[in-house]
């Protein structure tokens, strides 16, 4: 029998509805949320593209979850370095910050977005392809209406969206100029190949050999045959943890960022201070406290081997960080936008998917013919730490997307987020109010965030910066928080894309629901 029923949440409620729309034909959760992924490389652009990267968690209720790794790779095998890499510096003004990217042809890493779906479609869907690229296609097709938090973005990567001819067409509305909150756009080009990949996977192959000469040593790139030809989708062991009745599953490596929320999903505390008082805030924070030192300049790369991971989990070690993070005195111990965005599909039958994608911020550079953004993950810093250009050729990107299932107490949760650095702690806010405090899924998802990242005072002193929204805290817990982290705290007056956009799917016995961030134009739909 087909299923029927299921919840679909994304950041558009173009993409959700695309979700909801497999779901209808009688999809699975796994159909919807590539549905919904599809919808998103059109009517989320500079968030998601084909030619980006992915990471994606998935069950039936039957077998454990799987995991799947179809995130960037670093290019260059069997080549020379072209003798003027076509890799520049561009910035980008966030208002109160400013941030500085790299794009051009160099800044592109083999990308896997399209093949880690395609084979997750294999694995997992019930639907043929070509109704799950469907809604995809009309959208790109017919147009869609430009979501108002994904106008913010095209504003923020102005400089980017605009610097070549065919990135310009897919972002600039009827009178020329960048498009705003509720115009229409299209990308026919990218309707057309998605629709010839569905008639004919092999297509993929072809796409591939394109991108290698557009982005390859030729025109200044860095991606070769021999890239497109041994890059591939992954299997990764999910990293699973239990607490207090629950069984939290994320992703593991080349995720850090999975590691580190079931960690710290273990530290915090089971006190039962008041729902957003001072205290349960300040919770929060020293937990968040206890990541930072974890995670120190080698972590990324540890988190690659199974044994540090085991060792960092192991009851003995959580009950001391416990131990230390509880005695902590507060403020001692990314980038602002993070271009991300997330699905999570729930049915009927017990099935969950949970889909993280970014394109980075793009590279500027379109495939031509394709209406595919080709990303700029090779010109991120947060990506690369050591420097740009200098990991070996095939290595699997590390990031920080976690898309990650709960399950416990007759509830199942699919969640994850975009956001970069701060994703981590939005994916861990919301687990923790749904586990600690037990509040309702959409209370915990709008609950106003806090992030605390790392940096160095003039004499190289550690030292942690708090930012928060003051929007839904009264007096005295902001109170409580400037107190504690006197270094100028940055306060948000409303929610703010800057804490990421958890989009979770809620299945608790029979009844479905789902909540979408609104800091990220969050939407559900259901079937």
């Amino acid at each position: 029998m087909p299923i029927t029923h299921g919840v679909v949440a994304a950041g558009d409620p173009q993409t959700a509805e695309a979700g909801a729309h497999a779901l209808r034909a009688g999809g699975n959760a796994v159909d919807a949320a590539l549905a919904a992924a599809f919808a998103a490389f059109v009517c989320e652009g500079p968030l998601a593209s084909p030619l980006g990267g992915g990471v994606m968690v998935a069950g039936d209720g039957r077998a454990p979850p799987a995991a799947l790794d179809f995130f960037g790779r670093t290019p260059g095998l069997d080549a020379g370095r072209a003798a003027a890499l076509d890799f520049r510096a561009v910035e980008v003004d966030f208002g109160a910050a400013q941030q500085v990217f790299h794009i051009g042809r160099a800044s592109a890493a083999v990308p896997l977005a399209l093949p880690g779906l395609l084979e997750a479609h294999r694995r997992w869907g019930s639907l043929p392809l070509a109704r799950v690229v469907e809604p995809a296609v009309q959208l790109g097709r017919d147009g869609y209406q430009l979501g108002r938090g994904v106008a913010f973005v095209f504003e923020l990567l102005e400089p980017i969206l605009t610097l070549t001819a065919g990135v310009r067409a897919l972002h600039v509305g009827a009178g020329g100029a960048l498009a705003r909150a509720g115009e229409r756009l299209e990308n026919r080009e990218l309707a057309d190949t998605l629709e010839r990949i569905a008639a004919r996977p092999e297509r993929v192959r072809e796409i591939y050999a394109e991108l290698a000469r557009e982005m390859g040593p030729r025109e200044g790139g860095l991606i070769t045959e021999q890239d497109v030809e041994r890059a591939r989708v992954t299997d990764v062991a999910p990293v699973v943890v239990e607490r207090d009745g629950f069984r939290l599953t994320t992703l593991g490596a080349p995720s850090s960022g999975g590691v580190l929320v079931a960690l710290g999903f273990l530290l915090a505390e089971t006190r039962r201070a008041a729902f957003l008082s001072g205290e349960h805030l300040l919770e929060l924070a020293r937990v968040q406290e206890t990541l930072l030192e974890v995670r120190d300049e080698r972590f990324d790369e540890a988190c690659r081997e199974p044994a540090f991971v085991r060792a960092l989990l192991e009851p003995a070690r959580v009950a001391r960080l416990r131990a230390e993070s509880a005695s902590r005195r507060p403020g001692n111990p990314g980038h602002p936008l993070g271009s991300t965005t997330h699905v999570s599909a729930i049915d009927e039958r017990g099935g969950v998917a949970s889909i993280t994608l970014t394109n980075g911020e793009g590279s500027g550079h379109v495939l031509p013919g394709t209406g595919m953004h080709v990303n700029n993950l090779m010109g991120e810093q947060d990506l690369h730490p050591r420097g740009f250009h200098v990991d070996p050729p095939g290595t699997a990107l590390a990031t920080m997307m976690a898309p990650t299932l709960l399950e416990g107490r007759g509830r199942t949760v699919a969640l994850g987020s975009g956001g970069s650095n701060r994703l981590r702690n939005a994916i861990l806010s919301v687990l923790l109010h749904l586990t600690q405090r037990e509040v309702d899924l959409a209370t915990a998802v709008a609950a106003p965030r806090l992030h605390l990242e790392a940096e160095r005072g003039p004499n190289g002193e550690a030292r942690s910066r708090l930012a928060f929204e003051r929007s839904g805290l009264d007096a005295a817990s902001a109170a409580a928080l400037r107190a504690a982290y006197p270094l100028e705290p940055r306060e948000f007056p409303e929610r703010n894309m800057f804490f990421g956009g958890v989009h979770a799917a809620l299945r608790e016995g029979r009844e479905l629901s789902g909540a979408g961030d609104p800091r990220r134009g969050g939407s559900v739909s259901r079937a």
